[in-house]
């Protein structure tokens, strides 16, 4: 595989609520996972100035992101939007650093699931412990269901799955096609199994518990 036909971006916010600084934290796990021989493909949005600071000091590609793109409400979408006119490939690989499980491996093979299967458009799935035709929206002290249907036993609901950002892989002429959470009805889903996504304290806590088991 040539990974030389890939860009790989990775968006890197300065501010977060959910934990202070994540990206600042998760940074290293990322860069660190990606062979050297591809690092001259890596790009990074960011407004933190220390993240920059790594930046140059490694050698890696970043643009500066807008105010308009750093703020709480800002899509990973815009962002896209605004660093396309940076990326020199057809296909952009997105790698949130919020997966610190992450590996090349993992990478690659995704790569390869959208290179034999997708138009367009990539991203993960993973299974769901409850269906959404259990689950309902809070009404009071009703529910409303949140998919209408008559259906009461189990094995007749629809399989379901949790999309996850865990990789994304993009072909650049169909970001404006996407919707906010990156998809559309052509994007194919990659299965993946139930991975850390590192959004809060208590995720990066329980990263720790099970990376400290695996020592």
């Amino acid at each position: 595989m040539n990974c030389k036909e890939y860009t790989f971006l990775i968006p890197a916010r300065r501010n977060s609520k959910g934990l202070p600084f994540k990206n600042r934290k998760l940074l290293e796990a990322t860069i660190s996972t990606i062979p050297k021989k591809y690092i001259d493909k890596v790009l990074i949005s960011t407004d933190d100035e220390y993240i920059i600071e790594k930046c140059e000091s490694q050698n890696i590609k970043h643009v500066r992101r807008s105010p308009v793109n750093s703020r709480d409400e800002s899509s990973t979408k815009e962002v896209f939007q605004e660093i396309l006119p940076y990326v020199r490939t057809d296909n952009i690989v997105l790698l949130y650093l919020t997966y610190p499980e992450r590996t090349w491996e993992d990478v690659c093979s995704a790569i390869k699931f959208y290179e034999e299967h997708a138009q367009g458009s990539m991203l993960c799935r993973k299974k769901i412990n409850t269906s959404p035709y259990l689950m309902m929206y809070k009404d009071g002290l009703r529910g409303k269901q949140i998919i209408e249907h008559n259906l009461y036993r189990r094995q007749d609901y629809p399989e379901c799955f949790e999309i996850s950002h865990f990789v994304g892989v993009f072909d650049k002429k169909v970001v404006d096609s996407l919707n906010n959470n990156l998809y559309n009805e052509d994007t194919v889903f990659y299965e993946i199994p139930d991975v850390v996504d590192v959004d809060t304290i208590k995720d990066m806590e329980k990263y720790n518990e099970k990376n400290k088991n695996y020592c």
